[in-house]
C-alpha cells in the first residue's frame, strides 16, 4: 500500500508564500521629513511638524524609494493664481484681437473702403460743427444786445430787470453747451482718424501677400 507525504509537499508548496510575505514585510517604507527648524523625524506616517516639507520614502534597508513634494506656500499659491489670471488675460486679448480681424476683413473688400468710411464721417462731424458754430453766431449776437439792454436798463444805477438777468444767464448757459459739444465732436474726429490709420495698417498687415521677387534679365546670345 503506498503512502503519501501531504505535510512535506505541503511545505514545498507554502514556501513561496511565506518568501513573498517576509519580502513585503522587509519592504515595509518607512517615512522621513525635515521640520521647518531642521530636526528630521522618522516613522511610518509623516509628523505634523512637517505638513509643510518634503517627504522622503525609505526602505528599512535606507535606500530611497520616492518623495513625496512638500505642498506649496502661500506665496507659491499667490504666484499661481497670479500667473493662471495672466494667462486668462493674455487668451481674452488674443480671443478679441481674432475677432476684430475678423471683422475688419469682413467689413472691408478693400483698403480704399476704410479711407471712404473714415471720410464720411468726419464729414458728418463736421457738418454737426458748423451746425453748432452757426448757433454759437446766433447765440453770441443775442448775447451782446441782451448786454447792451441791460447796461441800458441798469443806467443811473437803477437794478436790473429780472427777465433781462434771466435772459443773459440762459444765453450764455446755451453757448456753454453748444462750444463743449463743439469740444466734443472734435475729439470724436479725432478718434476717427486714429482708429482709421490703425485698421488700415492691420487690414494691410492681414492682406500682405509675399513679395515677389523679379524674373532675372536672360542674358542674350551672341
Amino acid at each position: 500500500m503506498r503512502r503519501f507525504y501531504l505535510f512535506p509537499l505541503l511545505s514545498l508548496l507554502l514556501l513561496p508564500l511565506a518568501a513573498t510575505a517576509a519580502d513585503a514585510t522587509s519592504s515595509k517604507s518607512i517615512r522621513k521629513c525635515q521640520d521647518a527648524s531642521g530636526k528630521w523625524h522618522y516613522g511610518d506616517s509623516a509628523a505634523e511638524e512637517c505638513a509643510k516639507s518634503k517627504i522622503t520614502e525609505i526602505s528599512e534597508k535606507g535606500t530611497k524609494k520616492k518623495e513625496i513634494a512638500a505642498p506649496p506656500t502661500e506665496e507659491e499659491l499667490k504666484a499661481r493664481e497670479q500667473r493662471k489670471d495672466e494667462l486668462e488675460q493674455e487668451q481674452k486679448l488674443t480671443a478679441a484681437k481674432k475677432r476684430r480681424d475678423e471683422l475688419l476683413l469682413s467689413t472691408y473688400g478693400h483698403e480704399d473702403d476704410i479711407i471712404y468710411t473714415r471720410d464720411r464721417k468726419l464729414a458728418q462731424i463736421d457738418s454737426s460743427i458748423k451746425a453748432s458754430e452757426d448757433t454759437l453766431k446766433s447765440l453770441r449776437a443775442a448775447l451782446a444786445r441782451l448786454e447792451g439792454q441791460a447796461a441800458e436798463e441798469s443806467r443811473g444805477g437803477k437794478a436790473l430787470p429780472a427777465p433781462t438777468a434771466k435772459s443773459i444767464d440762459q444765453t450764455k448757459k446755451q453757448i456753454e453747451t453748444h462750444e463743449a459739444a463743439i469740444r466734443t465732436r472734435r475729439q470724436e474726429q479725432e478718434a476717427v482718424r486714429k482708429q482709421a490709420a490703425a485698421d488700415l495698417e492691420r487690414y494691410r498687415e492681414l492682406k500682405k501677400a509675399p513679395v515677389k521677387q523679379p524674373a532675372p534679365d536672360k542674358k542674350k546670345t551672341p
